[in-house]
């Protein structure tokens, strides 16, 4: 199944890009016209994070996002076989030299990231840093996808590190400075006791997995944000941002607050990049005074 399905996705990515971000149109009617894929949850989710919105404005944004994830389905499909060249017209670093000059000193790097923009074509750092690129994610539960994503997230070069095992990682960090990517505004899932429960887009007691700022904290890393814009159809940018630079002198729990704020900052800004379709706030606890 998995060779039939590298097969189909080799034959997508032979298609033109442009073609494909022409045939997005289709998807996008076919999501939020006759699917209607997910409405209920991205409605509930804008009404919560934006109260102070008209409806008109939430259903514009609700347009704006449904076209922007049909865009996002074909730059996943053909993120295993996109060339490199493409890859380099299509997302642009704006500071490499800011993570070139923590290798220099030999430092390890956290770069936090949400579910904004293209987030999958993060796994082309590999071809702008020196650092190795290890990208933990959470295991997905369909062996296909599993793999399927594996695959991508390695292509360059990059370590994809399952969250529940987290020992190539610190492996490779004994021999080499690493980059640590994580996508890091998921509902957390496990044990609760492990949660931290803080306010989000306005939103309290949201639970927020913090697993970002323990391995900075082992690591004693410097934790940045990677910020990536969409600036037009398939057109991207990449901009780091220094939250901090010694992970292990902060207080408990600063470094995810940080990364918090700068989230909401981002996805404020364009609120119709974020992925509204997850149920983000399913094991939101209710704050008593």
């Amino acid at each position: 199944m998995y060779g039939c399905l590298k097969a189909l996705l080799f034959a997508v990515s032979r298609i033109p890009m442009r073609t494909g971000y022409l045939l997005s149109r289709v998807v996008y009617l076919v999501l939020a016209h006759v699917a209607r894929y997910r409405k209920g949850t991205i409605l509930a989710n804008l009404h919560m994070a934006f109260p102070e919105k008209s409806e008109a404005e939430i259903v514009e944004i609700t347009r704006k996002y449904y076209r922007h994830l049909a865009e996002l389905f074909v730059e996943i499909a053909c993120a295993l076989y996109i060339p490199k060249r493409e890859l380099d017209r299509r997302v642009r670093f704006l500071n490499p030299e800011l993570v070139d000059g923590y290798y220099d000193e030999g430092r390890h790097i956290v770069g936090v990231t949400s579910h904004y923009a293209n987030w999958e074509w993060g796994y082309c750092f590999q071809l702008h840093c020196r650092h190795r690129i290890a990208e933990v994610y959470k295991r997905m539960s369909g062996r296909v996808s599993e793999r399927l994503f594996r695959d991508i997230r390695s292509r360059f070069g990059g370590l994809p590190v399952e969250m529940g095992n987290l020992k190539p990682l610190f492996f490779e960090a004994s021999r080499n400075p690493v980059l640590v990517y994580l996508v890091a505004d998921q509902s957390p899932a496990g044990n609760e006791k492990s949660w931290y429960f803080t306010s989000f887009m306005g939103i309290d007691g949201t639970p927020v997995f913090t697993g970002p700022e323990k391995i900075a904290r082992k690591l004693d890393a410097v934790f940045l944000y990677v910020d990536m814009r969409k600036n037009g159809c398939g057109r991207y940018s990449i901009e780091f941002s220094t939250l901090c630079e010694h992970s292990r002198e902060m207080p408990e729990n600063s470094l995810i607050d940080m990364y918090l704020r700068k989230t909401e900052e981002v996805i404020r800004n364009k609120p119709e990049y974020w992925m509204w379709s997850h149920r983000r706030w399913k094991r939101r606890r209710e704050i008593k005074n």
